[in-house]
């Protein structure tokens, strides 16, 4: 479970998760309408107005953003019964702005992200302003399969990717799972991912996972309060995991009292916390500097705190 699915990992987990992820963007891509495929060619919409993308129940919808493409102003209506949406990005210029995800995710499959990023060599890729806080759909036991955000590892990624003011909460395959290109052609490869300003809760393996030269967690929020949602195998609601590379971690508050708040150990990973708030346990790699135990950990200001809240752009 703790694995990396990436080309160079080819565990019988990692193997599955290919296999499951390709035959998903598959099937999922024969569902795309022409509505949703516009929505990203289309021109810029005002932040006070918005498109509903209707997710029907039991079914799968695929957006694909490219080149210097901007997808925004967005709420996606995933509450029916087993429906989900995935938004898959690549390429370099391309922006992910004003997005909200309204309902759990309903796939029932491992492999499953809500959003799939990735950035070409020397180009940029940005999310900002987006809401994924209603999470995954889960069965009786609490159980489920998807995660929030995984950066493609076998694209590869690359370039620069930053999140800003986005809420991931309640995923059971990692709310923001980063660390895959660090070690798609070796250790220590892979684009950075900078997180800034976010808030991200009770998703389970961790809720920020990174591995690749220049990440770092700023500004934002990480807990665990208690939902249930896990996946199978868990719960293991780490806060921040460092993979492969050294991480920076500042400003920012954190409190996971029941699982590592940070765990600095896997694969030659270590994680530097300035200035922040930790309450919770650390283990592996941590150093710290500045760190004090009284997190604050209230959804900053500037992240959505509704899908709607999030598609009209404030």
């Amino acid at each position: 479970m703790a694995r990396d699915q990436t080309t160079h990992e080819r565990t019988e987990t990692s193997e599955k998760f290919e296999r499951n992820r390709r035959s998903f963007l598959k099937a999922a891509g024969a569902t795309v309408t022409s509505a949703v495929g516009l929505s990203v060619a289309g021109g810029r919409v005002s932040a006070s107005e918005y498109e509903t993308i209707t997710v029907p129940a039991g079914q799968t919808k695929s957006i694909t953003v490219g080149d210097g493409q901007t997808f925004e102003n967005k709420l996606i209506d995933q509450s029916a019964p087993g429906a989900a949406a995935t938004i898959r990005a690549s390429g370099s210029g391309w922006t992910i702005r004003n997005v909200g995800f309204k309902g759990g995710c309903g796939a029932t499959n491992f492999g499953f992200f809500s959003i799939i990023p990735s950035v070409s060599s020397g180009g940029k890729g940005t999310i900002e302003n987006v809401y994924m806080g209603d999470g995954a759909e889960t069965n009786g036991a609490n159980e489920a399969q998807p995660g929030g955000l995984w950066v493609d590892a076998n694209t590869p990624h690359e370039g620069e990717l930053t999140l800003r003011n986005v809420n991931i909460q309640k995923y059971a395959n990692n709310g923001l799972y980063g660390s895959g290109p660090g070690a798609a052609h070796g250790a220590g490869s892979g684009g950075p991912v900078k997180v800034e300003g976010c808030y991200c809760a009770n998703n389970d393996i961790a809720n920020v996972r990174l591995g690749t030269p220049g990440s770092y967690v700023k500004d934002t929020v990480i807990e665990d309060n208690g939902a249930p949602v896990h996946h199978p195998n868990g719960p293991n609601k780490r806060g921040i995991w460092g993979w492969y590379v050294p991480i920076t971690v500042k400003n920012c508050d954190v409190k996971v009292t029941e699982y590592d708040a940070v765990n600095g150990g896997f694969h030659g990973g270590e994680v530097e916390v300035k200035n922040s708030r930790v309450k919770g346990p650390t283990s592996g790699n941590v150093a710290t500097k500045n760190v004090g135990g009284k997190p604050k950990t209230k959804v900053p200001k500037k992240v959505p705190r509704t899908a709607k809240q999030a598609a009209n752009g404030n």
